[in-house]
């Protein structure tokens, strides 16, 4: 940053070192005019030495005044637009009337009588400078009605990028690809200018999706919209909103809105939005229908699947102690739900009543602290479960659980836990004591009981046994 600063001030000062230079060179002349005027024979070289003179100080002037009408000024503007084309018109407007005096002074031409009277040189100059003048004035027209600046996303005349520079000539776009788009001023006149940022940076995403007819409306526009409303670079606010669109053939057409603050995420917050609507139709059990005709003969029954699902729950230690026909019970009611990677599969202070084993894959355990950021407290791997607590006891989630990529997970309801408990009421009671050990109130139980004679881990267990018996009205 100091060494930009330095650069900044050379770059500052350049003018008026070039400045000082030409003014040297112009008072060395003038001396020599008077050296050489002395003696008759010098006389030439005295007359050489003024128009040196002249040319240098006329130069030495301009300098100074483009530092103090441009250079100087402008430098407090450099982050806007405008800038350059400001100093390109005052640098334009200064040497034209430096070269304008000095063919007076050096050459005797006097060229403002020829550009005052002569309408045809004048009609001339303006047909072959069409083009450029009318560029020069739209460059204007764009930097002092804000219609374009510097950082916008814009698209015209079906070229799409970001604005790097507004000069006098041309409008200088950025695109996706990485590369540059230089454009005449005049096409941003003349054509439609579509911006992307100003005079506001909100910007509306479609996604258009089709579900099968036998799906309930409601459900699904209510699905899309909460997944909608959980996909980072979405807005709260407005919310999105999904309409039913038409009829097909094949399928319902849908369509959910969205809003972000940033063009440039468009087709990331698409490609996400995508993504987790497979996955959420994909476990609800929503079918998106290819536009063909479909015969699907199915046979009756549960697919192959219970012994499969029952090898994996048999390695979570709390269903370790069912019976044999309850495990049964649990991988016959159990199913499989994929998650996304950045899917959250629960959140923190959510009511739910069912457990989840991760088949394959990782998740992240992300608590909330009172100040509201989410905290990573561990990852789960293959093999790890949880929501146990909120299985048998119906509480709210402790934590967020989201996933860390595509994972496989065993989702186990509690409603089949009625007539296990039913029929084994001392079910409950060793549940909950495996379920006291791995509970975060322990630690709770452990610090308000220090100086207690009562055992922190059986009042632990006492307190979920009295909260599965309520859940399950035992």
């Amino acid at each position: 940053m100091a060494m930009r600063k330095i650069h900044t001030k050379k770059n500052l000062l350049l003018p008026l070192i070039i400045a000082f230079i030409f003014f040297a060179v112009a008072a060395a002349a003038k001396i020599g005019v008077f050296i050489f005027k002395a003696d008759f024979a010098t006389q030439p070289l005295a007359s050489a030495a003024q128009q040196v003179f002249i040319l240098f100080a006329t130069l030495g002037v301009i300098s100074i005044l483009r530092w103090l009408i441009a250079d100087a000024p402008l430098r407090l503007l450099h982050r806007y637009t405008v800038t350059p084309l400001l100093r390109t018109i005052v640098s334009l407007i200064l040497y034209s009337a430096g070269a304008m005096f000095l063919l007076n002074r050096l050459l005797g031409i006097n060229l403002v009588p020829l550009l005052t009277t002569s309408a045809v040189l004048t009609g001339i100059i303006a047909l072959s400078l069409q083009d450029t003048i009318k560029n020069l004035f739209t460059g204007l027209w764009i930097n002092m009605e804000r219609i374009v600046a510097k950082g916008d996303w814009v698209k015209v005349s079906d070229k799409e990028g970001q604005v790097m520079d507004v000069t006098w000539r041309t409008t200088r776009l950025l695109t996706r690809d990485n590369d540059f788009i230089y454009l005449p001023n005049r096409i941003l006149a003349e054509g439609v200018l579509e911006n992307y940022t100003f005079p506001t940076p909100l910007h509306v995403l479609f996604i258009d999706v089709g579900v099968s007819h036998n799906d309930a409306p409601d459900k699904v526009k209510r699905l899309l919209a909460e997944l909608a409303s959980g996909t980072p670079s979405v807005l709260s606010e407005p919310s999105p909103e999904v309409w039913v669109m038409s009829f097909g053939d094949s399928a319902i057409n849908y369509r959910l809105r969205v809003w972000v603050d940033d063009f440039l995420k468009v087709y990331n917050v698409r490609s996400e939005l995508y993504t987790r609507i497979w996955y959420a139709f994909r476990r609800s059990g929503i079918v998106i229908p290819y536009p063909t005709r479909t015969i699907n003969m199915r046979r009756g029954g549960k697919p192959p699947q219970d012994s499969l699902l029952k090898s994996s729950l048999q390695s979570m230690d709390f269903l370790a102690l069912l019976k044999e026909d309850d495990l049964d019970k649990v991988a016959q009611a159990a199913k499989v739900e994929v998650f996304g990677a950045g899917e959250p599969i629960v959140r923190q202070g959510e009511t739910g009543s069912t457990c989840y084993f991760i088949k394959s894959g990782s998740a992240d355990v992300m608590a909330r602290d009172p100040s509201g950021a989410d905290n990573l407290v561990t990852t789960l791997r293959q093999g790890d479960f949880f929501g146990e607590m909120s299985l048998l006891t119906g509480e709210p989630r402790s934590a967020t659980v989201v996933a860390r990529e595509e994972s496989v997970c065993i989702v186990i309801c509690s409603e089949v836990f009625h007539s296990i408990f039913k029929e084994d009421p001392g079910m409950a009671e060793q549940l909950s004591g495996l379920l006291s050990k791995r509970s975060g109130e322990l630690r709770q139980i452990r610090s308000r009981a220090l100086n207690s004679e009562t055992d922190p881990e059986k009042e632990a267990q006492v307190d979920i046994l009295k909260k599965i018996k309520l859940f399950f009205q035992m």
